[in-house]
């Protein structure tokens, strides 16, 4: 690593800054947004650097993202920044640098065809990274469903965490209901590159595409499921369901994949539960302090946090209609 970089990893690692900040010759920029991480624009000459320090967990989330943009550079794949340094062991919190990536990210959910289009696009290109072709050590996504018993695991490994008396009524419903559940058997899909979190915060605008930020929970997973944590995602609360069910058809229709539509349906009321109980996590979680952040909750979090958990209740019980 270059001695600049050193040091200034060194300066920023005993730092919070919470303004644009001139140090020895670099310009240093606080990037705002992310709850477990703290990220800056580093600026010096020709360098460049995006370098974000993040939480130490059983994730490994720095070495993560550092893996997954290897991964991408080595598909010759221009989707996302390139890796430059990696240090989980020399600091309190593990730290990945990669470039700054100098375009617009969307400021808003998608609102034009073309952007809808983009993200079509951006998923199909990311899901040509196979498991079976790379060579570099990754493991499965923190977060994806690649088959019925897997989603059933991952609800499961949420509730574990709560007490039963946190179990609201409504909630044990969806849960008796689940474990009944004979859900449409499907066949065993090859894995590919998921980079988790599709927050429309993290996708840039390129005058030839989006690429895209944030890449700590990547790893391997069933790219059918990537589109189900972006119809999913809290982010997205305004987009209908009619707009949803346009974008499947366009992304079933973009490449060869003839379980992707019943991969996505069983996903997604998968998920709809997932998220119910990860809301309820929260509620019980945060006022007891176990749910640690590198940056503060917004004041309110709380408000924000039951209207969540009513609306993917909402989702949830609509969504397992369909399959009585």
């Amino acid at each position: 690593m270059q001695q600049p970089l050193s040091e200034l990893l060194e300066y920023l690692a005993t730092e919070s800054l919470i303004a644009p900040t001139q140090w020895r010759g670099w310009q240093l920029t606080p990037i705002a947004g992310g709850a477990n991480n703290r990220v800056y624009r580093a600026q010096s000459g020709d360098s460049d650097y995006a370098i974000k320090w993040t939480i130490r967990d059983e994730r490994r989330r720095a070495w993560r993202e550092y893996q997954a943009l290897q991964a991408l550079a080595k598909a010759d794949r221009v989707l996302a920044p390139q890796a430059v340094w990696l240090d989980e062991a020399s600091f309190a919190q593990p730290v990945v640098v990669q470039t700054w990536l100098d375009y617009p990210a969307l400021t808003n959910v998608p609102q034009a065809a073309a952007q809808w289009q983009g993200l079509v696009e951006h998923y199909w290109a990311l899901r040509q990274i196979s498991q079976a072709t790379s060579k570099l050590e990754l493991p499965l996504a923190t977060l994806n469903m690649h088959s019925v018993a897997v989603g059933k695991h991952l609800i499961a490994e949420h509730c574990a965490k709560l007490p039963a008396a946190q179990l609201p009524a409504e909630l044990e419903a969806l849960l008796v209901w689940l474990e009944t559940w004979a859900a449409p058997e499907f066949s065993s899909v090859p894995l590919s590159l998921c980079r988790v979190d599709s927050n429309w915060r993290n996708f840039l605008q390129t005058p030839t595409g989006f690429v895209s930020v944030d890449w700590e929970n990547a790893g391997w997973g069933d790219p059918a499921f990537e589109i189900v944590d972006l119809m999913t995602h809290p982010a997205y609360a305004t987009v209908t369901l009619q707009q949803w069910q346009a974008f499947v058809t366009a992304y079933c229709r973009f490449g060869d994949d003839p379980s992707a539509s019943q991969r996505i349906e069983i996903y997604r009321t998968l998920m709809l539960i997932w998220w119910v109980v990860r809301w309820q996590r929260y509620l019980y979680e945060v006022p007891r302090g176990l749910d640690a952040r590198l940056v503060e909750r917004p004041p309110a979090w709380l408000t924000t946090a039951q209207a969540n958990y009513q609306r993917y209740l909402d989702l949830a019980q609509q969504a397992i209609k369909q399959w009585r």
